[in-house]
């Protein structure tokens, strides 16, 4: 029975020494996870508005850059022109309606080299106002082959020797203005109209130099002009962008009236302020048959031009 209590005590001893924890230490309480760190930190104001600004930044459309409705700037424009004339009918006196006799002599000459001038400048949006002006000089040398009374105050007689001379001066103001198409920027092929009034004058003189030894004065001349308006198209092609071909004729006359009309086509080139031009034109100017005598003449060449563009 003793032994028996023995061993139910070493027992309990045992289990209590096993179970109980070992002094000056405490029992330890089961790990809890730790609480993961918000997602979502609200940042600082400074670093909150750069992500918005460049945002907004990259979100706008780049402003467009504004074409322009010319391919050159239109400004102030003034230039040189040389015009070496050519073949063409030269000017010539014809007998008018109110001549009593023979009053005609053709073939006066050919004409020497046309210096010329021109200004023009923008005055509406389609609009630009020029002005051209040119004089030539001719003379020539022929025998009469019949009689003739050459501006009613000297008579030559066949087989007289005769010296001609001229000159001939034209100016016309026009308004080239925007036809069609009618938009903006312009088309690269575009129709321009013109509005001009057109003024010529020819100063005549013919001399018999043989005639004039013997004392007896054998020269005459006359000056006539003619003032007229006159009708055109225009018409251009801009082959790039600093290089226009263009082409244009104008003119008006009544049947039996005084006429006018010319014509150039041209090939230019600008670069910066500075723009060359050439190509080929032609004049052709008739004065009033209801005269005693009338002048009728059509010069024809090629020409050059240098303009200078000045900028407003």
């Amino acid at each position: 029975m003793t032994s028996i209590r023995f061993g139910v005590c070493l027992s309990s001893a045992l289990f209590a020494l096993l179970t109980v924890p070992a002094q000056g230490q405490t029992p330890q309480a089961p790990a809890s996870p730790t609480p993961a760190p918000p997602t979502s930190a609200s940042p600082t104001p400074g670093a909150q508005s750069k992500p918005a600004a460049t945002s907004a930044a990259t979100s706008a459309p780049a402003p467009q850059k504004a074409v322009p409705d010319y391919p050159d700037p239109r400004t102030l424009t003034l230039g040189v022109s040389y015009w070496l004339t050519g073949p063409g009918t030269e000017p010539s006196v014809y007998g008018g309606n109110q001549a009593l006799d023979y009053e005609t002599l053709t073939d006066w000459g050919r004409p020497h080299r046309a210096p010329g001038i021109e200004a023009s400048v923008p005055i509406t949006r389609t609009g630009e106002l020029h002005l051209e002006y040119f004089r030539l000089k001719g003379d020539g040398n022929q025998t009469a082959s019949v009689a003739t009374d050459v501006f009613g105050s000297a008579a030559y007689n066949p087989g007289d020797y005769l010296a001609t001379q001229y000159q001939v001066q034209s100016a016309k103001l026009y308004l080239e203005d925007l036809l069609w198409p009618h938009k903006f920027p312009v088309a690269k092929f575009r129709v321009r109209s013109l509005w001009e009034v057109e003024w010529v004058q020819i100063k005549s003189t013919v001399d018999a130099p043989y005639i004039d030894a013997t004392g007896v004065s054998a020269s005459t001349s006359a000056t006539e002009q003619l003032i007229l308006p006159a009708f055109g198209l225009s018409a251009e092609y801009a082959i790039a962008p600093h290089v226009l071909l263009k082409a244009s004729a104008s003119g008006f006359g009544l049947w039996h009236k005084a006429d006018v009309w010319d014509a150039e086509a041209t090939i230019g080139y600008r670069w910066r302020d500075w723009e060359i031009r050439g190509g080929a034109k032609t004049l052709h100017f008739k004065t009033s048959p209801n005269n005693t005598d009338y002048e009728s003449g059509t010069f024809a060449g090629a020409f050059v031009g240098l303009r200078w563009h000045w900028s407003l």
